[in-house]
């Protein structure tokens, strides 16, 4: 209450000057506002336990097998819950142009929280300054990471937005984008925050802070009447720890000494993604192939193993692809989201001793078909119900020789039902 209270403050306070007027009689420049948002509950029931964050709303995929003593699987237990943490407040400020440049400034909130532990209280979405010249932008705050392509979004209405075929997250970063015509040529260099990358220590920005490089991602896209399509290739460099402690028999006891390591690791990632606007449907799409992609929502991750005084890594990534058909006008708009998601390095042999941060390691595919109806009686109130069914092929440990690796065992699936109304403001 007193976040919106302040927030209510802030908006009252900022709006008068919009409104004022020299002593002259001339009027200034005039600074717009405009705030948007909604209010969006949403009901769903899941047909067995799932991994999943925020209360289980942003599902990746089915838990696995956990079997008791009779063999029955302890995590096919169906569910189901509501929530209305997503509900959105934001605000576009329009300033008068400087530096030859059209201006404005954006803030958005949701209730969703930083963690599961923040959730229903209020977190910062966006909050960036935008400037537009003739023939470039520069973009500079908080937006979507550079794997999002903003543009070709999935049509779905859960707070999961398709993952973990489609990345999802936001970075601070500096985005500049240069035109050429129908061409546009981008550079981004971003910084985490609320999607940190996993390491020794949990989830941490430190590990991309400690290598002292952004994360950097260059992408290149035409724009057409109906026509969208790009490309993008993202670098990141992580050094997950600063020190390596060296344990040993001394004297008949045990011993320690540290010694500092500045090892890293490099990431690359590709994707290739595109909308196709015709008549009252639009069909978007996009492809990823990359490692270490667990910041976006994604599988992946990296192995590291202890080499006496330093640490040795390497990357586990994924090949995913998604496509969206949906109707985008009229009273009744149905569509339909599909994914698809492989572990690139599902059965690779490792040393029993490595550790593995990330997420699906002992998973070989992930799959998504998700149709769905939206009922739009008006702008400003929509209803929305969708079937989420997904499924996960989990592997089977095996070692050997203090190496193990994973091979097909089981498919699991779970179907998941909402209903959601929507009222736009």
């Amino acid at each position: 209450m007193k976040q919106l209270k302040l927030l209510s403050i802030a908006v009252c306070l900022t709006v008068q000057p919009a409104l004022a007027q020299q002593d002259n009689g001339i009027e200034e420049p005039q600074w717009t506002y405009k705030m948007s948002g909604f209010v969006d509950p949403q009901f769903y029931m899941d047909t067995r336990e799932v991994v999943s964050a925020r209360e289980e709303q942003m599902l990746f995929y089915p838990a696995p097998k956990v079997l008791d003593a009779e063999g029955n699987d302890i995590n096919a237990q169906p569910s189901n819950n509501a929530l209305a943490i997503t509900a959105r407040i934001g605000l576009k400020i329009n300033a008068p142009d400087a530096l030859n440049a059209k201006i404005f400034g954006y803030l958005e909130g949701d209730f969703t929280g930083a963690t599961n532990d923040g959730i229903n209280m209020l977190r910062l979405r966006h909050a960036y300054l935008n400037m537009r010249w003739q023939k470039s932008n520069l973009l500079l705050g908080q937006y979507w990471h550079p794997m999002v392509a903003h543009e070709v979004m999935p049509g779905t209405r859960p707070l999961n937005m398709g993952i973990p075929f489609h990345p999802y997250s936001r970075y601070v970063q500096a985005r500049y984008t240069q035109y050429f015509g129908s061409l546009e040529l981008s550079g981004i260099a971003a910084f985490q925050l609320d999607n940190k990358s996993v390491g020794p220590d949990g989830g941490s920005t430190a590990y991309l802070r400690n290598s002292c490089l952004p994360e950097l991602n260059a992408q290149l896209c035409f724009r057409g009447e109906k026509l969208y399509l790009g490309a993008m290739v993202n670098y990141v460099l992580l050094q997950p720890r600063t020190s390596v402690d060296i344990y040993f028999p001394h004297n008949g006891t045990d011993g320690k000494e540290t010694y500092k390591t500045d090892t890293k690791i490099g990431s690359t990632a590709v994707s290739v993604f595109g909308k196709l606007n015709v008549s009252e449907l639009s069909l978007r799409f996009q492809g990823i192939y990359g490692d270490n992609l667990v910041e976006q929502g994604l599988m992946g991750g990296y192995i590291e193993k202890q080499n006496v005084e330093k640490y040795e890594y390497s990357n586990f990534g994924t090949t995913t692809f998604w496509v969206d058909l949906g109707r985008t006008k009229g009273v009744c708009r149905p569509g339909l989201f599909a994914g698809y998601g492989r572990n690139n390095n599902f059965g690779d042999e490792i040393e029993s001793y490595a550790t593995v941060y990330g997420r699906g390691f002992d998973i070989e595919y992930v799959w998504r078909v998700q149709p769905r109806v939206g009922f739009y009686p008006s702008d400003y109130l929509n209803f929305f119900a969708e079937v989420e069914y997904t499924n996960a092929a989990y592997g089977k440990k095996i070692e050997d020789g203090g190496k193990y690796h994973y091979e097909s065992d089981y498919n699991v699936g779970n179907y998941r039902f909402i209903v959601a109304a929507v009222f736009n403001f």
